[in-house]
């Protein structure tokens, strides 16, 4: 009896043992998750779109080369919208909490992603922007946020060198709120100006960064006979500012930033964009061939360059946890602090102490619309 109890036991030991790997076995094909945060709706949405298709192509890349040691990467994309700013926490909360991500591609644009800094800071889950400037952290550090986005101050330089060459000597600007990208640009442009022999004529607020009435601060503005105008605007109310510009018989050049001729303001107002001037991110050595592999994914090319650096967020993402093994927290914060790789949206993308990208000063040049395409300029 004892002798056939013993054989009952190894049997079980083993059973047991037998059960313990295969749930081993499958502990090792969960997937190791990313939240991705974007405007997939609302205003910026076409910018959001394209950061969620730039984050879709690398996972796809990433997994099919293996993912993570063996373990494939999930991402699970998140709509928030700057006209939605109020559900950033909750977004932010069941990406973490909920869906367990160890990281978290975004939020887009300064606005949306700063209600989650210390919410990110808290559970020491890092986000990698892939549009974000480092106004984010001019009050206080945030050491588990970091950006693969360009600094814009690099941006600005271009537009001013380009007003200089081209007899642009009073600019007045216009900005949707005292606050976030629009303040930063109107900063810059205001602190840099001087250098070019350029005066900051005005300087206008609309108060709303989703205002679409622009004939009072526009009227305001031409009062100071500028030579050309600075302003941000979006795929929400480009359209809109440049034709209440046109009805106002405001002819002078409007300058802008790199999303002043997204997908949304081609297709639908290509006509009034023959004034409108703007500073955009070149690319790196790879961003042809990135542009190659967007098209053959989706069908067509980026709209915004938006993509090209989420793209690159999730592959420093990915690049930090093949380092850790998959280990998130502090562990994954220092690898991605440690980025000294190559992008597509920029040769080499290393970052700064505060965690921003180092952007070289020739990352940008100037882009106009001619014959229906977006043209270089010298």
């Amino acid at each position: 009896m004892n002798k056939y109890l013993k054989i009952i036991l190894i049997l079980c030991v083993v059973g047991v043992g037998a059960v313990m790997l295969f749930e081993g076995a499958s502990d090792n094909k969960e997937t190791i998750k990313i939240g991705g945060i974007s405007a997939l709706s609302g205003v910026g949405s076409s910018v959001g779109e394209d950061e969620r298709k730039g984050e879709v192509l690398a996972v796809e890349e990433i997994n099919k080369k293996g993912g993570i040691n063996g373990i494939k990467i999930e991402l699970i994309s998140e709509d928030l919208s700057i006209d939605k700013i109020n559900k950033a926490v909750s977004v932010a909360e069941k990406l973490i909490n909920v869906d367990k991500v160890v990281a978290i591609v975004g939020a887009q644009w300064d606005e949306t992603t700063f209600p989650i800094l210390p919410i990110a800071e808290k559970s020491m889950i890092p986000m990698v922007g892939a549009d974000n400037s480092d106004q984010l952290e001019k009050d206080k550090d945030y050491p588990y946020f970091f950006s693969t986005w360009y600094d814009n101050r690099v941006g600005v330089r271009e537009i001013l060198r380009y007003s200089s060459s081209h007899n642009i000597k009073r600019i007045s600007i216009i900005k949707f709120l005292s606050a976030g990208f629009w303040e930063f640009t109107a900063r810059t442009m205001t602190n840099e100006a001087s250098k070019y022999d350029i005066k900051v004529v005005s300087e206008s607020d609309l108060g709303n960064p989703t205002s679409l009435d622009f004939r009072t601060e526009l009227l305001k503005s031409n009062q100071y006979n500028p030579d050309a105008i600075f302003i941000v605007t979006t795929d929400f109310n480009q359209c809109s500012f440049l034709k209440q510009k046109a009805e106002l018989g405001i002819n002078i050049t409007a300058l802008g930033t790199e999303s002043s001729a997204d997908g949304t303001s081609i297709a639908n107002c290509p006509d009034l964009l023959k004034n409108r001037i703007w500073s955009a991110p070149t690319g790196g050595k790879n961003y042809s061939e990135f542009e190659s592999r967007f098209m053959a994914r989706f069908g067509q090319k980026p709209n915004s360059p938006s993509a090209a650096t989420a793209y690159d967020s999730v592959m420093v993402i990915a690049n930090a946890l093949q380092k850790t093994s998959g280990r998130g927290g502090e562990e994954l914060r220092n690898a991605i602090q440690a980025t000294n790789i190559e992008g597509v949206s920029v040769d080499k993308i290393v970052f700064n102490q505060k965690g921003f990208l180092v952007t070289p000063e020739d990352t940008f040049s100037m882009k106009g619309f001619k014959d229906g395409e977006v043209v270089d300029l010298k």
